[in-house]
This record gives structure tokens, sequence and C-alpha cells, in this order.
């Protein structure tokens, strides 16, 4: 009887903690959704229905200025009211069925930044609107920016809640199943959420990066490109000149070689001029010096018809850019490859290609031999390189010298 007490006694002071913690976690999820639902209504109430009342005859005012936080606001009514009769699990479950509501907010909250801040500069009775309601004392000096950003930041802290919840909940309970269930529908809004973070901040990036450089003949603004790093690093030379500064930016495709412009300059002493685009898909990356604890390094990049020595006196920084360069060379050969081995659209395969009638392979045959005669010396290209030197067209419609259309079709200047 002694040794079924002494036994008993760890679970049960396991349960009793869980249970405390599970109490605490409830308390502080019913604070922060008051809080929440209050914050939701003054949005609604000060800028959804006082704007829709006053500038009715705007566009605007149709789409409405505040994403669905008015839609937003009934949904958490209910969960507030779960919440304040110790029924989080039942409400969470409920709650997971209008998820798409957040999804919808979180795609939608740039395009509404944007036509706020347009409407802002045209209109000067919607800037003093809403001037004033960002005065009002409710709203804390936050702005319809930071407000528009409280219902993604709601359900980041949703996923941390719930995620206590299931943690401190015995496994044989009957709501358990239901709080892993609203956590899975939770997690995976917040992916979303996250990835759309990530893809604004990248797109900031390489936006900036455009403004630094001088001209329009280079664009990095591209579909799919990534911004990875950039920094300082001493260009050695081969025929033993001068080491020469430059400042470069790592792209998940290209590699960019700039040099800063003169510091008197009336309109690009803070900008860089692009000297060289190098694809990283011709890339071989060799450590030459640094493998070893001491000052700085030196990185040799192979291309095709050029060979780099960049060299550091800061180690760390030297290293750094050796794994992002190794990194990215990597990853762009490893989705080359699953791009190449995929079957794509409308392509055929070998079995397919062997049951085509006899006279359509002539006649491809013929087409493609006359192809030939016309033009015996025309190089194939890689479709990975004559996309990217179309990517990299300059604008003004100019053509490229002779020179530059050699081998990979990329034009490297002398830096």
């Amino acid at each position: 009887m002694m040794r079924s007490l002494t036994a008993e006694s760890p679970v049960r002071d396991q349960r009793r903690r869980w249970e405390r913690k599970r109490g605490r976690t409830a308390r502080e999820l019913l604070e922060t959704e008051r809080e929440y639902v209050d914050d939701l209504e003054l949005i609604t109430k000060l800028y959804d229905e006082v704007f829709r009342v006053r500038c009715g005859s705007l566009i605007l005012a149709q789409e409405g200025i505040c994403g669905t936080i008015p839609s937003l606001v009934k949904v958490n009514r209910s969960l507030l009211m779960s919440l304040e009769r110790d029924m989080a699990p039942s409400g969470f479950q409920a709650f997971s069925q209008y998820l798409h509501l957040y999804r919808k907010h979180a795609d939608c909250i740039d395009a509404t930044r944007h036509a706020v801040q347009t409407q802002v500069k045209k209109k000067k009775s919607f800037a003093r609107f809403m001037k004033l309601q960002e005065s009002r004392p409710e709203f804390r000096g936050r702005t319809l920016e930071q407000l528009l950003e409280l219902p993604l930041q709601r359900v980041m802290r949703y996923r941390h809640y719930l995620m206590d919840l299931v943690e401190n909940t015995f496994p044989d309970r009957p709501d358990s199943a239901h709080l892993n269930g609203a956590l899975q529908a939770v997690c995976h809004v917040c992916d979303h959420i996250e990835n759309m973070q990530q893809l604004q901040e990248n797109d900031q990036q390489l936006r900036r990066v455009q403004k630094l450089l001088k001209g329009r003949r280079t664009r990095i603004l591209s579909p799919g490109r990534r911004f990875i790093r950039e920094g300082w690093l001493s260009l050695v030379p081969p025929s033993g000149e001068e080491v020469k500064h430059r400042m470069l930016f790592l792209f998940s495709d290209i590699l960019l070689v700039t040099a800063p412009c003169h510091p008197l300059h009336p309109f690009n002493a803070e900008k860089f001029c692009c000297r060289a685009v190098y694809p990283l898909v011709e890339c071989q990356v060799e450590k030459v010096l640094g493998h070893t604890q001491g000052q700085g390094g030196l990185i040799s990049l192979s291309f095709k018809r050029e060979k780099l020595l960049f060299m550091s006196s800061n180690q760390q920084d030297m290293n750094g850019w050796y794994g992002s360069l190794v990194m990215a060379v990597r990853k762009l050969h490893t989705d080359r490859c699953t791009r190449t081995d995929a079957p794509q659209k409308g392509q055929r395969t070998m079995t397919e290609l062997q049951n085509v009638p006899a006279a359509r392979a002539l006649k491809r045959h013929h087409v493609n031999s006359s192809m030939d005669v016309l033009n015996p010396a025309a190089p194939q290209e890689d479709p990975v390189c004559k996309r990217l030197k179309t990517s990299n067209r300059p604008e003004d419609g100019s053509s490229q010298p002779a020179a530059s259309q050699e081998g990979s079709g990329w034009k490297c200047v002398i830096l």
C-alpha cells in the first residue's frame, strides 16, 4: 500500500504542475484577448465606419482601409465569450474555421497600405482625416499602418498560447484533440504570414540595392531573386596591380561587383557603379587562404571566362562570405537539377517519342537537318544562361557589343 502511494505521488505532482501552467496560460490568454478585441472595435468604429460615412464617394471607401478587421471583430468576440466561460478548446475549434480571414488580411495588407498612402498624397481631406484619427488618445500614438499589423501579431500569439495549452493538457482528456486541431490550423496560417513577410523584406532589399546603383543598365528586380548579403572585399588583380576595394552584392543567382562613385559627384556621391555581373551557375568557389586561425583569408571564384581573387583582413567576415557563396551555388545547382529532372508541361517522355509514327519522325528530322544546314555554326546556349542574359538586357534597347555575346552571354567589365 505504501509503495502504491509513493508511486502515485510524482504523477499527482506532475498533473498539478500542468494544471497550474494551464491556468496561467488561460488567464493570460483571456486578458490579452480582451485588449485585442477592444482594439479591433476601436479600429472598426473610428476608422472603417467613420471613413465610409465621411468619404463614401471615394472608391477606397467601398473596399475599406482596415482590411478584414471589421469581419474579425465578430469572430474574436465569439472566441472571447468562449474563453470567459472557460471553454478554450471548443472556442478555438470554432475559431479555426475563420482563420482564412487572417490569411486574407495578410495577403491584402500591402495593397491597403499603398492605397492609403496614395490617397493621403492626392486628397487633402483624407490626409486631415487620417491625422485627426491618429491623434486620438484611444490609439496611444499608433498609426493606421501599425494598427493593421495587430491581427498578424495576434495570430502569432495564438500559436504560442495553443502550444502551451497542448503541452499542459492531459492526452486522455476529450478536449486535447480540439486543441491539437486548432494548433495545426493556426500553424498553417502563421507559416503563410511568415513567408509573406520574408517576401516583403526581400523585395525591400532588392529595391534598396537598385537605388544604390548608378544608372539603369543593371536591373536587380527579378522574379524569384533573393538577396543574401553585401559587404566590402579587396579584389586582387591577376597582373600584380594595386589591390582594389569593391562592394559586393550577393543574390541567389548572381554576384554583383561594384565600385563607389566619386564622393564629390553632385548626384551619385553615395551610389555605386556596377563593374561586373557574374552568374552563380558558372561559379566555382575555393578557399585559398584562411583555413587556420589567423588574420583574414583569400577566396578564389572561377567562372567560364574569368577568375577572381577576393581578400579580406577579417577572417570571420571572409568565412561568412565563403559559406554564403558555397550555399548559394549549391542551392542553385540543386534547384536547376530538380527542374531538369522533373518533366515539364507539354514535354514528352522517351516512351511516348518511341510511339510517334514514322512519318512524323522523318518530318521532324528533315526540319532539324534543314535548320542545321542554314546555321551550322549556331552555338547551343544553356537555357538558364539565356534567361539570365535576357533579364539583364539594357532598358534603352541598345545592342550589346559583339564581345559581350561570346561565351556565356554575360558582359564582364574589366575591373
